[in-house]
């Protein structure tokens, strides 16, 4: 009985006891496994150093500085042959001239005019050129003939004194030397030509197409016209210039009525062509102006009567040189119409010329800046050099002939003040002759 119980006991506490069991178990297996030591084994890598560019500041190394004095270099003396005749040698030498040159005086022929016995240096300096009695140095000449109608009144000369003057120049520009550089242009009130687009030396073919360009301007001849006179008379060849070279207070004249530059456009264009000698050979100042205002209207009844006396004027011109011509005698020239009525009715013109606006007139202060101006812009660049070097110094002349009237001195007093102020302001000289025999005796022998 008592072990029935026993195995009822163990059969109904079978799942405890089981779990009893269990837990003995894994308490004995935890001991087991605290008592093993768990090693683990580390392998290190080898340590690697890489090197790294360290950027140290470099000091520059001073340069031993020595002071040095530096002695000026005086310039060695130059050497100048000079022919001497020893005074031992008792011969009777000839006196050999050197020939004098008219127009362009320098080198061989302004060696004091001694001949070869003589004890006078043989040097180069800059050439000479002599017109009309005014002189001036350059060797790129550039002249500007003036052949408006005023240069041809029987007051300065009329066409015979023309002749005299443009024979004159050909024989100064066959003077000059070959390697001298020119150009010649003439001009009248509202047009200029010249013969070379550009300065060209002064070779003997370049001198002959200045003589066969200028031998028919105003030439005269029998039963020659009243108009055969101006530019349109000159010779094959030249070049009409186009642009008026405005600088500075001078202003185009295509945006001005009634306005002209005359002797201005030549002598401006020379600036352009940086000449160093310019030559102005001109017979009045011209009217260079421009309108400050609208022109004022002019009244039908003046305008009929100024129509009117430029035909009577014609006429009379007309017949006046109808007479000249069967004495063999050049024409009268009269310019314009306003010289025309003022010619043949004085006390008339003032009463029905047209109207004219106030005007500005340009000054030579004015025209002496304008050129100036001109000739820096169209200045040739040079090349810059190393070191320290002294500028040479731009220099140029304009010089004016003014061929005046022989009768009234006092009417020119104006223009012969402008011109030389112009001839002063641009380092030139100013010389005015009057009439037919001044002009003769002006020429060069």
């Amino acid at each position: 009985m008592e072990a029935k119980k026993k195995k009822r006991f163990f059969t109904n506490h079978s799942k405890s006891s089981a779990m009893v069991v269990s837990l003995a178990l894994h308490a004995i297996l935890l001991v087991v496994a605290l008592s093993f030591v768990a090693v683990t084994v580390v392998t290190k890598d080898d340590k690697k150093f890489e090197s790294r560019q360290v950027i140290r500041p470099r000091m520059p190394p001073k340069k031993l500085q020595v002071p040095v004095k530096i002695k000026k270099q005086k310039r060695k003396p130059k050497l100048r042959q000079r022919i001497v005749v020893k005074p031992s040698v008792n011969r009777n030498m000839p006196d050999i001239k050197m020939p004098e040159i008219t127009g362009i005086k320098g080198g061989l022929g302004a060696a004091g005019g001694a001949g070869l016995g003589g004890a006078g240096g043989v040097g180069f300096s800059m050439p000479e050129i002599e017109v009309f009695g005014v002189r001036s140095k350059g060797e790129k000449v550039f002249i500007a003939l003036d052949s408006d109608a005023i240069m041809m009144r029987d007051e300065v000369g009329g066409m015979r004194a023309y002749t005299i003057i443009k024979d004159e120049l050909t024989k100064i520009i066959g003077n000059l030397g070959p390697t001298t550089l020119f150009n010649l242009a003439v001009f009248e009130h509202g047009s200029t030509t010249t013969l070379f687009p550009r300065m060209v030396p002064a070779t003997r073919e370049n001198v002959a197409k200045v003589e066969n360009w200028l031998e028919p301007l105003n030439k005269v001849s029998k039963g020659m016209g009243d108009k055969a006179y101006g530019t349109k008379t000159l010779g094959k060849g030249g070049t009409r210039v186009s642009d008026n070279l405005a600088a500075g207070k001078i202003r185009p004249t295509e945006s001005h009525k009634n306005s002209t530059l005359s002797w201005y456009i030549p002598a401006a264009l020379a600036m352009k062509q940086q000449a160093d000698t310019v030559f102005i050979l001109s017979g009045w100042w011209g009217v260079l102006r421009y309108a400050e205002k609208e022109f004022p209207v002019w009244t039908e009844a003046n305008r009929k009567r100024w129509e009117q006396r430029i035909r009577e004027g014609n006429e009379k011109l007309a017949e006046e040189n109808k007479i000249r011509r069967a004495n063999d005698e050049p024409p009268k020239v009269i310019r314009d119409h306003y010289h025309l009525v003022h010619e043949y009715f004085p006390a008339q013109f003032h009463s029905i010329r047209p109207p004219e606006p106030p005007w500005y007139y340009y000054t030579p202060r004015d025209f002496a800046e304008a050129l100036k101006r001109v000739r820096k812009e169209n200045a040739p660049k040079l090349a810059s050099k190393s070191g320290i070097s002294k500028k040479k110094k731009d220099s140029f002349s304009v010089n004016v002939i003014y061929f005046a009237r022989k009768d009234d001195a006092d009417a020119q007093a104006g223009e012969i003040e402008r011109f030389n102020e112009l001839a002063n302001r641009s380092h030139g000289k100013f010389r005015s002759i009057a009439g037919l025999e001044a002009i003769q005796s002006s020429v060069s022998k």
